[in-house]
């Protein structure tokens, strides 16, 4: 053990040792967050040594305050019980352990109930009153999105002409863009979220023409990026958020996020008819928590829907509702009239329906 490594230098060399699970470094905002998950751990650790960094002193800052929300907080605990685990890990060489056990012993907090959650599904009123609102350049990515893979916005940033197969009606996802692996500087192309991001998906019928007219309208023919940049050659993320953030208004959603038409792509499919694992495959998911957890929302006029269809599969036997259920008669009609007679026979097909619910009761019973 090295008596005198302090909290704080060793998380600093977690930061430059942390890799992804295939190896590759990490880069963009998954760098960024690990930067300020250990700047936060590092003001209440860090100068602490790390062989005396002990289970009381953890409980202490866990059970203290933490400004930064609920959020920030699990993401400190989640990155404090990794990082102590490398340090009770054998290093390189057979070197002993830096710690004997992990004194990050409490449950990692629940996940905190996003606010995004909140945000009901895009109607299609309100996503053509968006797709008008944006500039032409960038106003299709707003139907790719929704109709198209659920894109993310830096996939859709990403896009290039040779991603669209027209004559297939299909959408590669190859890439995604970002500010690299230092998470500075210019817009530059780079690999996709995960593995399962890399996936092809269905074109609509109804978004070819828009596709075919998009690509003919592009000022650079050479540059085989979808969405062109006005500065720079790869249209950034923030620009397109931006385009987004004041289109959103003129729907009358100032609430609404570019990542809510992904979600809405994903309860679409679903109450549309798709299954699961295909609602998965679209976003590119591997995990179904994600996708139920975070993507798929509750519509009330589907609930309803869904509600009248169970009740009139469930009760079609009875005869008496089946009747209760027929639309009002027209109006003008008397009591005396039509409705009238209506009604009777409501009430003789229940009375009928009751007689012979009694008499298959009685059939029923043993003989005596």
């Amino acid at each position: 053990m090295t008596p005198k490594l302090t909290f704080g230098v060793f998380a600093d060399g977690y930061v430059r040792r942390h890799r992804r699970k295939d190896g590759a470094e990490i880069a963009g905002s998954t760098l960024r967050n690990l930067r300020n998950d250990i700047k936060h751990l590092k003001e209440a650790f860090g100068d602490v040594k790390l062989a005396e960094l002990t289970e009381e002193l953890v409980t202490e800052w866990y059970y203290g305050p933490h400004p930064n929300g609920e959020w920030q907080f699990r993401s400190e605990c989640i990155r404090l019980k990794m990082l102590l685990r490398e340090a009770c890990a054998p290093g390189s060489k057979g070197a002993p352990p830096l710690l004997a056990e992990n004194p990050f012993t409490l449950p990692i907090p629940p996940e905190p109930e996003a606010g995004s959650s909140d945000i009901p599904p895009v109607t299609p009123d309100e996503l053509y009153h968006i797709y008008n609102a944006m500039p032409g350049y960038t106003r299709l990515s707003v139907y790719l999105a929704a109709c198209a893979g659920g894109m993310r916005i830096g996939e859709v940033c990403g896009l290039m002409d040779m991603d669209f197969d027209l004559e297939n009606k299909v959408l590669m996802i190859r890439r995604s863009v970002s500010h690299g692996a230092d998470d500075l500087g210019p817009s530059r192309i780079g690999r996709l979220k995960t593995k399962g991001s890399r996936r092809t998906v269905p074109i609509p019928d109804m978004l070819i023409p828009l596709i075919r007219m998009h690509l003919e309208d592009r000022p650079d023919q050479s540059n085989h990026m979808f969405f062109q940049a006005k500065r720079g050659e790869i249209l950034c993320q923030n620009t397109l958020r931006n385009h987004f953030m004041k289109a959103r208004k003129a729907a009358g959603r100032p609430d609404l996020q570019f990542r809510t038409l992904r979600v809405t792509h994903a309860t679409r499919l679903m109450l549309d008819g798709s299954s699961l694992k295909e609602t998965m495959d679209a976003l590119g998911h591997v995990r179904e928590e994600t996708t139920l957890r975070h993507y798929l929302r509750a519509v009330p006029e589907h609930q309803r829907e869904a509600a009248e269809r169970t009740a009139a599969y469930l009760l079609s036997a009875d005869p008496s509702l089946a009747i209760a259920s027929l639309p009002p008669a027209p109006a003008g009609l008397d009591a005396d009239g039509d409705a009238g007679d209506m009604a009777a026979l409501a009430l003789l097909l229940g009375q009928v329906s009751t007689l012979m619910a009694g008499i298959a009761a009685r059939n029923s019973q043993p003989a005596g």
